[in-house]
C-alpha cells in the first residue's frame, strides 16, 4: 500500500484526493489569503505532476482547462463524464487552478502589488507580496513534484495559437513537449524568472501550453489543453488510454514578428495557426478618416503563432508572429490539413519539421511574446 501523500499538515490516503489551502499570509484587510491546492492521490505508485494557472491574472482558459479535466463537460464532480478519477489513477497530482487569486479579482495580468508574479521564482519568504506567493507556490507545491505543466494564454490585444513551449535542447522537456500533441512547439528557456525556467534548472520536465487571449473562455484552447494534459499523463503511465497526436508537428527555433508599417486600423486577413504563403496578404491597415489602406503582406511561407487582436495599431506595432515553414512536405501536410483543425487525433505517423528562420529571431528574444 502507498503512503500517504502529506500536505500542508495533511494526509491524503492512497486512493482520495483532497482540496486543501496554501496559506500565503493575511490581505490588507487582515483576512486568511490562502491559494487551493487539488491533490488526487493514487492508490499506485507512479509519477508526482504538478499542473498550474493562472499566474497571471488575466489568462484564465487554463481554470477552466482543469475544471474540464476533472469534472468534465458538464463541470460537475463525481459524475459519468469525469475525465480523471482518482480511483484510477497511478501517481499523485497536484493541482493549482488559481495561482494568483488577487489578480484574477483584480482582473489584471499582474499580482496585487504591481509584478509580473512570473519573474519572482523561486521567489523569497521575505521578500515582496509577489516573491512570498512565488516563494510558497514553488518551494511548497512545485518541488514536490517531477513534473510540471504551466497553463498560460496569450496577454490582452494579442492571440496565441495553441502551442507549447520547452527547453527542447533538454530530451526530457522535448519528449513531454511532443506527448502534449500541439501541432506547434516553441524552443524557449524562458525568461529569467519564470516558473518553468525555475523549475526545469531543478530538474522538473516542464512544459508551458500557450493557448488563446486573457480574459474569455475559448472552447478551441480548452479542447486542445484537456487533450492535452490527459496525453502527457497517458504519456507518463498515471491512467491508461492511446496518445492522440496531430498529423504535423513544427518545432520552432525562431520566428519572426511581421510589424505594422504605419497607423491606422487593423483589418486581420488571417486567423491564429492559419498557414500562410509569402507574399499573402496578413492584414490590412487603414486610415480610418480617409480611404488610405495598406496590405501587410507575410515576408515568408509559414505559420501564424500569434496574431494581435487590437484594432488599433502605430507604427512598428507586431501583427502576426510567423513561424517559417521550409520542407515542401510539410507545408503540403499543414495544407491538406483543416485551417481550424486544432485537436489531436488518432495518427499512425506525425510529420515533425524544424523550423529555425535566418531572417528571426529567438523566441526568447522577443519581448512582445513573454511567457
Amino acid at each position: 500500500m502507498r503512503e500517504p501523500f502529506h500536505f500542508e499538515g495533511v494526509d491524503v490516503e492512497p486512493g482520495t484526493q483532497a482540496r486543501i489551502p496554501l496559506s500565503v499570509g493575511l490581505d490588507p484587510l487582515g483576512r486568511d489569503l490562502s491559494i487551493p491546492v487539488h491533490i488526487l492521490h493514487g492508490k499506485e505508485d507512479g509519477p508526482i505532476l504538478t499542473i498550474t494557472s493562472t499566474i497571471h491574472g488575466d489568462e484564465l482558459n487554463g481554470v477552466t482547462i482543469i475544471r474540464h479535466l476533472l469534472y468534465g463537460m458538464d463541470l460537475k464532480p463525481e459524475t459519468s463524464d469525469d475525465l480523471v478519477r482518482v480511483e484510477n489513477l497511478r501517481g499523485t497530482l497536484l493541482i493549482i487552478p488559481v495561482c494568483n487569486p488577487e489578480a484574477v479579482i483584480l482582473d489584471t495580468r499582474r499580482s496585487s502589488d504591481g509584478r509580473d508574479l512570473n519573474r519572482c521564482f523561486p521567489g523569497l519568504p521575505n521578500g515582496t507580496h509577489s516573491a512570498r506567493i512565488a516563494h510558497a507556490l514553488f518551494e511548497r507545491v512545485v518541488m514536490r513534484g517531477e513534473y510540471l505543466i504551466d497553463l498560460h494564454t496569450a496577454p490582452a490585444r494579442r492571440t496565441n495559437a495553441p502551442h507549447i513551449r520547452a527547453n527542447c535542447d533538454r530530451e526530457d522537456s522535448k519528449e513531454l513537449a511532443r506527448a502534449f500533441g500541439t501541432p506547434i512547439v516553441l524552443h524557449s528557456i524562458g525568461p529569467e524568472g519564470s516558473l518553468r525556467r525555475t523549475a526545469t534548472g531543478l530538474g522538473i520536465h516542464s512544459i508551458l501550453l500557450e493557448a488563446g487571449t486573457a480574459n474569455v473562455f475559448e472552447g478551441g484552447a480548452i479542447a486542445v489543453g484537456v487533450q492535452g494534459i490527459m496525453n502527457v499523463m497517458i504519456h507518463l503511465g498515471m491512467i491508461e488510454g492511446n496518445l492522440r497526436l496531430p498529423e504535423w508537428r513544427l518545432i520552432v527555433r525562431k520566428s519572426r514578428w511581421i510589424r505594422s508599417p504605419r497607423g491606422g486600423m487593423l483589418h486581420p486577413a488571417i486567423v491564429a495557426g492559419e498557414l500562410v504563403d509569402e507574399g499573402q496578404p496578413i492584414a490590412h491597415v487603414t486610415n480610418p478618416l480617409s480611404g488610405d489602406a495598406e496590405a501587410i503582406l507575410s515576408p515568408m511561407s509559414g505559420v501564424a503563432v500569434g496574431l494581435a487582436t487590437s484594432p488599433i495599431v502605430r507604427e512598428g506595432d507586431p501583427v502576426a508572429n510567423i513561424a517559417s515553414v521550409q520542407k515542401k512536405k510539410t507545408h503540403q501536410k499543414i495544407r491538406a490539413a483543416p485551417m481550424t483543425e486544432w485537436t489531436v487525433r488518432d495518427v499512425s505517423e506525425t510529420l515533425e519539421d524544424i523550423s529555425d528562420d535566418e531572417g528571426g529571431a529567438c523566441i526568447d528574444d522577443t519581448p512582445e511574446d513573454e511567457e
